[in-house]
């Protein structure tokens, strides 16, 4: 049963495409169509459940996709999801044209992910309550390497991975140290990173147990891992206050804090600070099997935005309009990182 019959599978997108996304859109459908992308059925990551309750039957794109919440723990996933081989070859092929709707890097990209990372290095900042430099800041899914470029400038040392070659290749133009690849050859570094950052790339991992227990063996015990992906609890404030909106065919976890914490700890990080947007700094702890259920609310939330979505006058979307001009002029008056740090600290008293 799905949230609404919005979310059933009948190929029709739920935001405006351009001439790229459609054409690789299509192209895609027919490889799934044709059993080139194979999917498989999986337990839940968290608790090992196969009690699950169906959210939707598609993506924003159209494409099918099933996310079901597991009933026992709270975390929303992609199950049937993509095999691994498949997932690499989706983003080899179709998977940065249908989300940047670009048939390749430009300039443009690479400011966009300059800026963001000037705001995760002032998170971190007021975290920590001190700047990063001279540290070994290595970034896993890097893209073009914008986010590294801003560390760079501030003194640091960095490294950044992706398996998309011609993005890495973008990147290096700019002086980056960027190689393809994952987070394997962290191992063979003659030193051990200072800052890992995963952002908007834990969401995208087939197991990210696997993963994170991998990075415990390549860091210092003093090493900070920040982990950044979209936050469902987060919806009245972005994606046009539309969980439909929020489901990319590439993610194969959607996470609360919440269920983000469960996961960390199963593989061994402790929780510092976080937030439901969902910015997030750990470190390493000890292996850690209890989880919190997150299933009441996660539903609850979803319903209610649902809910809200179908009235003629949406409160949800009266207070996003809010929020984005304040965030317009926030801008304009050079005030955005005050305000940050105004937020950062309320959410942080909050979840901790």
């Amino acid at each position: 049963m799905v949230l609404s019959a919005r979310f059933k599978n009948n190929g029709i997108p739920s935001m405006d495409l351009n001439k790229t996304q459609k054409l690789t859109i299509k192209q895609l459908n027919l490889k799934i169509e044709n059993n080139e992308y194979v999917f498989e059925k999986l337990n839940c990551l968290t608790c090992n459940s196969k009690d699950f309750q169906t959210l939707s039957e598609k993506s924003r794109y159209g494409v099918i996709m099933h996310v079901v919440i597991c009933k026992n723990c709270g975390l929303v996933q992609t199950n049937p999801r993509m095999t691994k081989d498949s997932l690499y070859k989706f983003y080899e092929n179709e998977y940065r044209k249908i989300d940047q709707g670009l048939e390749s890097p430009n300039q443009e990209f690479f400011l966009k992910q300059y800026n963001h990372g000037k705001n995760i290095y002032n998170y971190i900042k007021q975290i920590t309550g001190k700047p990063i430099k001279k540290k070994f800041v290595v970034e896993i899914g890097t893209g073009s390497g914008g986010i590294l470029q801003f560390f760079k400038e501030n003194d640091n040392k960095v490294l950044g991975l992706d398996i998309d070659r011609e993005y890495i290749e973008f990147g290096k133009t700019k002086g980056l140290n960027l190689n393809v690849g994952t987070i394997e050859k962290i191992s063979s570094l003659d030193k051990k990173p200072d800052l890992i950052i995963y952002s908007h790339v834990v969401e995208h991992l087939i197991n990210p147990l696997e993963d994170l227990k991998k990075i415990r063996n390549y860091v210092n015990n003093n090493s900070l891992l920040y982990v950044e992906v979209p936050g469902i609890k987060f919806l009245e404030y972005s994606y046009n206050q539309d969980f439909l909106r929020y489901l990319h065919d590439a993610h194969t976890f959607h996470y609360t804090l919440t269920s983000l914490k469960n996961c960390m700890k199963k593989a061994g990080f402790d929780f510092i600070a976080g937030n439901e947007v969902i910015n997030s700094l750990f470190k390493i702890g000890r292996i850690d099997e209890n989880y919190e259920n997150d299933y009441d609310l996660v539903i609850q939330y979803l319903q209610k935005l649902e809910r809200n979505k179908m009235k003629k006058f949406n409160v949800n979307k009266f207070k996003f309009l809010i929020v984005k001009n304040l965030i317009s002029i926030l801008n304009l008056t050079n005030t955005t990182a005050i305000a940050e740090s105004i937020i950062s600290k309320k959410d942080n008293n909050r979840n901790n």
